[in-house]
């Protein structure tokens, strides 16, 4: 009795540096990959790929940072292509309307990317609430302990959300650990969904960033509509002591408004991991100002971090070749929405 043929694999193009390679996969991830697909092109280079005679075979287009849009171009020349399968985040630099219209399948590797962000944040909120960050300052410029009095602590505190997606969902998770009534602003979630994940919905933006100790903004960067969507007003309705936290997009926050209110009330703290421009002009005073802090997208993945996009890249190849549907598919209507 004959045994059944073996599938063939997926035919594979990776674009992806050789650092970025080891990163994600390291040598035993990458060997594990390369039994789960045939790959017949693998190079850093999109003109190497578009150029490459084996492209025409390609089926399966492994990405991440630094990868080309696929514009209708770059995909004719990939006539074979039917799925992306991205080890990054946000695939709205990559993705184009051409990628939607050929009905290809679009991986994202957000989720892992998403739980370091999520540690950050909730690492950021223990700081806030111990006033960490002034504290460090303070101390560095008297030479003397500051008294503890005003310092809130980490329990039962209100913390705000804006926006609620995949990061704000895993922050909000999170800080159950601290007692924490978790407010959350987001126009496009049922209010119900976030009431599920015991989430208090606020209606108003306003209301979110009047009532709450620390605020972290969620929201994606869409053209036209969450550019400045922080403005100056907002920001001074924070209360007293409050801190201002961004892992999201820089330019959803009006920068030059909020050095304005940094200067006014010293009383704030903003901790920026991004900012409009990156990095800031040489002249920016978020460089200078002492209550603000600025880490440089190290909230993202880093390190031995991005091994876990790796893993989740390599189970939906395995998905893929066993002709079964992925876990992690965006929609285009979902790319539209993700930072």
């Amino acid at each position: 009795m004959s045994s059944a043929a073996t599938p063939r694999r997926p035919r594979a193009a990776a674009l992806l540096t050789p650092a970025l390679r080891d990163d994600l996969f390291g040598g035993v991830g990458w060997k594990e990959l390369t039994g789960v697909v045939e790959m017949v092109v693998e190079d850093a280079d999109a003109g190497a790929l578009l150029s490459h005679p084996r492209r025409r075979l390609v089926e399966v287009l492994i990405t991440s940072w630094g990868a080309p849009a696929l514009t209708a171009e770059v995909l004719d020349a990939l006539p074979a292509l039917r799925a992306v399968v991205h080890a990054a985040g946000s695939v709205r630099k990559l993705v184009t309307d051409a990628v939607w219209e050929r009905d290809l399948v679009v991986v994202s590797a957000a989720d892992a990317n998403n739980e370091p962000v999520a540690e950050y944040v909730y690492a950021q909120t223990v700081l806030a609430l111990k006033d960490a960050h002034r504290r460090a300052r303070d101390i560095a410029a008297a030479r003397a302990l500051p008294p503890l009095d005003g310092i809130p602590g980490i329990y039962g505190q209100t913390v705000g959300l804006v926006s609620f997606g995949s990061v704000a969902r895993k922050v909000a998770t999170r800080l159950r650990r601290l007692d924490a009534e978790v407010r959350a602003w987001d126009p496009y979630q049922d209010a119900a969904l976030l009431r599920e994940a015991g989430v208090t919905p606020v209606g108003a933006l306003a209301d979110l960033m009047a009532g709450c100790r620390v605020v972290s903004v969620h929201t994606p960067l869409i053209t036209g509509r969450t550019e400045g969507l922080i403005s100056g007003e907002l920001l001074r309705l924070l209360p007293r002591g409050a801190t201002l936290v961004n892992t999201a997009r820089g330019a959803v926050i009006d920068e030059a408004a909020l050095i304005d209110v940094l200067t006014e009330r010293p009383d704030l703290f903003a901790v920026l991991d991004v900012t409009a421009e990156e990095p800031p002009p040489p002249t920016s005073p978020l460089y200078t100002l002492p209550n603000a802090v600025l880490t440089g997208h190290v909230a993202g993945t880093v390190g031995g971090e991005r091994r876990a996009m790796g893993r989740l890249v390599l189970g939906e190849l395995r998905r893929l070749a066993a002709g079964s549907a992925p876990l992690h598919a965006v929609s285009a209507q979902e790319a539209h929405l993700r930072a």
